[in-house]
């Protein structure tokens, strides 16, 4: 038995070809996280049917040190809980309860607090502009730190309140541009956008996520949430941490966030330092709860062309690019927002596509928070994806901080390289029966 399964293995990996393959293995991948100071991460490689590959590495806590693990180690999502925003307005569209192109005031209700901006009144702030960051809508970063409080402290404020107190008329949050006409990114309006999806469904966002998206995925939804008391032991959600080098870099998180209470973990630097959990109201765009491998599941629906949450001509419209690419950026600097996204990036709905040094195209979306830095991509062919979820940190503006993001870049193309040029689709032999011990032997043994 154990020759049959080796000589399927081989025929489906092709290990006597000359395929220039160049797999990053356990320790490569080990030694890459301990270079730029990740404390631990989860990578899982799927397909639209088989989980391909999925390892942790390193620590979800530091102090206890904690083990990562794919099922229970929950992360905060950061900007990649933007693309259940979509997900959930696209099956509002399916069922004919929203409009992509209509002005949103029509369905959040609210005549005496309408949304549009001051100086183009006339230009209709819409579902489509929103999740496409093209609705002109901008709040600064500094004011965004200000929204991060300790625990669960934020969600004094609604989801409501915060959203009709940063975008409305009377605001200065807006850019000298009429909507539609050029491209910044934007938390609070990719919020406004889960808060039509709050006012359509008469339901909390969180619930209408954990009962029409997760819930249909078969994952387990108490292991799902956005505060803290949401789980049973806040000892499963990943602590988050920075290194900091110098006490500059420590007196500079102090000064831009310095309610959290960051401390350092010795007196002596370098070292890291940690960062007690923290919420925002404005919570759908960016701090989504779960572990990797409900996320895994999550993304398999997209490969899978929507399966049984979405319909494929609601998946084609998120990977369309709106306004065919021609919609300009306006002057934004990617280096510092939560998306992870390059100033080349094109936006669909929510999701967006990049193009990496490769030259490959590559369709999802990143995501960072102070401490937390997630990387989730499909490629061009929408037939295999990489999702990345850690505990390190691009948030500091540190040379550090570009160093990380290009190791998460690297590594999930090499992860493309490897697992798109092994025909999958070719055996009905399921991967997640072989041990991952022994299927990464077998890999070490024949490509490395």
């Amino acid at each position: 038995m154990m020759f049959l399964s080796l000589v399927m293995l081989a025929t489906v990996f092709n290990i006597g070809g000359s395929n220039g393959l160049n797999c990053p293995n356990q320790q490569s991948i080990n030694k890459l996280f301990e270079k730029v100071h990740i404390p631990g991460a989860v990578i899982i490689v799927v397909n639209a049917t088989h989980t391909l590959y999925e390892q942790t590495f390193g620590y979800q806590s530091l102090l206890p040190k904690q083990p990562m693990n794919v099922d229970t180690s929950i992360f905060s999502l950061g900007s990649i809980s933007k693309t259940f925003i979509a997900t959930a307005v696209m099956q509002l569209v399916e069922q004919e309860l929203i409009d992509l192109d209509a002005d949103i005031n029509k369905y959040l209700s609210e005549p005496e607090r309408l949304i549009f901006h001051p100086r183009y009144a006339s230009y209709a702030i819409t579902l489509r502009r929103l999740l496409s960051h093209s609705a002109s809508t901008y709040v600064s970063l500094p004011e965004q730190y200000i929204q991060h409080r300790p625990g669960d402290d934020a969600f004094t404020e609604s989801l409501a309140d915060i959203c009709f107190r940063y975008v409305n008329p009377n605001t200065t949050n807006w850019l000298p541009k009429p909507p539609g006409t050029v491209t910044s990114y934007s938390n609070i309006g990719a919020a406004l956008a889960a808060l039509v999806v709050e006012r359509v469904a008469k339901m909390p966002y969180i619930n209408y996520v954990k009962e029409k998206i997760l819930k249909p995925l078969g994952v387990d939804i108490t292991k799902t949430g956005v505060r803290l008391v949401d789980f049973a032991s806040t000892e499963d959600i990943v602590k988050h941490y920075a290194y900091a080098s110098n006490i500059t870099h420590f007196e500079q998180w102090n000064k831009i966030m310095s309610q959290l209470n960051i401390t350092t973990m010795l007196d002596n630097f370098p070292t890291w330092l940690y960062i007690p959990h923290f919420s925002f109201s404005a919570y759908p765009s960016g701090l989504l709860r779960m572990p990797a491998r409900t996320l895994s599941k999550f993304l398999q629906m997209y490969l899978n062309n929507g399966s049984n949450i979405l319909h494929p001509r609601s998946i084609a419209e998120i990977r369309t690019v709106v306004g065919g690419g021609l919609i300009p950026v306006y002057n934004q600097d990617l280096s510092m927002n939560s998306s992870g996204q390059r100033p080349s990036s094109q936006f669909g709905l929510s999701w967006y596509w990049d193009t990496m040094s490769d030259g490959r195209r590559y369709f999802g979306h990143g995501g960072s928070l102070p401490g937390i830095v997630n990387l989730m991509l499909a490629n061009e062919k929408n037939n295999l994806g990489v999702i990345v979820l850690s505990n390190g940190d691009i948030v500091a503006p540190t040379d550090l901080s570009k160093e990380i993001l290009e190791t998460l870049e690297n590594l999930h193309m090499s992860l493309f390289a490897c697992f798109d040029s092994i025909p999958i689709h070719s055996f009905s032999f399921n991967l997640k029966a072989v041990p991952i011990v022994f299927f990464l032997a077998l890999l070490s043994l024949f490509y490395f």
